[in-house]
């Protein structure tokens, strides 16, 4: 059932085997799982619709990189998903692995530890199947793609039919539930723990109208991106002075995005080849797809880069007949001070807002400018397009750079306490019933949409808290 948290004849002192924070893509894919072994209760802090006053609790600083803190997220049931535009990719394996020349890069295991989840994660998504092969696909509608594979890699993106938007397509099933509960208009703004801080033992929730409640808790799980997640953890220091899961000054750390860059040096003259990058296409029974590409492994190895990929498009503003333009989606090196810390000024909640300090690095300009140039190359030589500059770099404008609407890295995922916040099972390494799914754990962020992957993760911890926690 789905009830909400400011109307009074609600108790808001509750108890529950799992509580999950987070109404978004992931925490409602894992309270499915999970509620069908134990009781689970949801906690969201928005409604079923967008609502100005719940969306400003967004509201933050930025004193890195601009970014639109309040635009990038849906604070509601459903969360970012009616935001989402669809595009669902799957990472590359060598993105999962040390690459000596990106600092802190290396999951604590490979692909191999996902991909078991992929055919279940294609169903949730509307794939119907997980195949991302991107010569297979062009093939199935006639496109024949000239590249060298040892320089080039085609990649798909998949669209589901039809997207999946959370909060719409599973409002009913999670109305009509037993045993899952969500309770909408709720905000946590405190975690509390045990004497020896060692386990959490209640959440505080509290409204915006001023009514507030205790959540205990057998497991707790921060569902809520990869802003607000580390904002809570950081404002839980009523108890441990730096913030929970912060001993080692981890928490908000490596924010990342997927900064989308115009290569203004590299023009097309054939669009034949890239038709479905501009548009979607459609192969075997209203699949659908587009098409981008980017530089082998072994390329990138040999250039000292990072991920990415190039995007054929038209802005809104164009004409079908201009030629289009040519964009990077780049994955962006784990920095520790591109962060997330706290600013004096506080919400309506009593909660200090967020400060962003968003940073790119040299190696990501890098592979920017070597990209673009390796692309430019390929693109002459099968006669599809050219460089119009002499030299070995692309021009890139900073202000031309826009966001991709994805929050990672800031509770990262590591072996080790001092390099990362959660475990390789998504624990939070100072406490036993603390657990984190989202786009923050992630230790890199590869050039893909993270939503495939995110999904993954999350089925993948709904096993381990099944194997682990659900007889208890």
């Amino acid at each position: 059932m789905i009830i909400d948290a400011r109307n009074e004849n609600v108790a808001l002192n509750r108890s529950t085997r799992y509580a999950i924070v987070g109404a978004g893509p992931a925490g409602m894919t894992l309270a499915r799982e999970l509620s069908n072994i134990n009781s689970v209760l949801l906690i969201e802090s928005g409604g079923f619709e967008a609502n100005a006053d719940v969306q400003a609790l967004y509201t933050g600083e930025c004193v890195g990189i601009k970014y639109p803190l309040t635009d990038t997220r849906a604070r509601q049931f459903g969360g970012s998903s009616a935001l989402w535009a669809g595009y669902c990719a799957i990472f590359d394996p060598h993105d999962f692995l040390q690459r000596d020349w990106v600092p802190t890069s290396g999951w604590p295991f490979g692909i191999d530890e996902i991909e078991p989840y992929y055919a279940s994660t294609a169903k949730l998504l509307n794939l119907n199947e997980p195949n991302f092969d991107a010569r297979y696909i062009s093939s199935r509608v006639g496109v024949f793609l000239p590249f060298d594979d040892g320089v080039i890699v085609p990649t798909a993106w998949r669209f589901g039919t039809p997207k999946i938007e959370y909060g719409k397509h599973l409002r009913e099933e999670f109305e009509t539930s037993e045993n899952l509960t969500t309770l909408i208009h709720a905000n946590v703004v405190d975690i509390r723990l045990d004497s020896e801080h060692s386990m959490v033992t209640e959440l505080i929730i509290r409204t915006l109208d001023g009514r507030q409640g205790r959540v205990a808790a057998d497991i707790v799980v921060l569902a809520c991106g990869g802003i607000e997640t580390p904002r809570i953890l950081l404002n839980a220091d009523t108890q441990v002075r730096c913030g929970l899961g912060n001993s080692n000054d981890m928490v908000g750390r490596f924010f990342m995005e997927h900064p989308h860059i115009p290569i203004t040096s590299l023009r097309l003259h054939d669009i034949g080849w890239f038709k479905n990058s501009i548009e979607r296409g459609i192969y075997d029974d209203n699949r659908q797809f587009m098409l981008a590409i980017g530089l082998s492994e072994a390329a990138q190895k040999e250039a000292g880069i990072l991920n990415a990929r190039a995007h054929i498009y038209r802005t809104p503003l164009m004409s079908d007949d201009e030629i289009p333009k040519i964009g990077l989606f780049l994955e962006q090196a784990p920095n520790p001070n591109s962060r997330i810390t706290l600013s004096e000024k506080r919400d309506i909640l009593g909660m200090r807002r967020v400060r962003l300090d968003w940073r790119l690095t040299e190696l990501d300009w890098k592979t920017f400018e070597k990209t673009g140039y390796l692309l430019g190359q390929e693109f002459e030589r099968v006669n599809a397009g050219k460089m119009h500059l002499p030299s070995q770099s692309t021009t890139y404008e900073s202000r031309l750079m826009i966001h991709s609407n994805h929050h990672l890295g800031t509770t990262r995922m590591a072996n080790d306490r001092t390099e990362g916040v959660v475990d390789p099972n998504c624990r939070v390494h100072d406490l036993s019933n603390l657990f984190i799914i989202g786009g923050s754990i992630f230790p890199t962020s590869s050039w893909a949409n993270p939503t495939f992957t995110l999904i993954t993760l999350t089925l993948r911890l709904a096993d381990h808290l099944r194997s682990e926690y659900g007889s208890m």
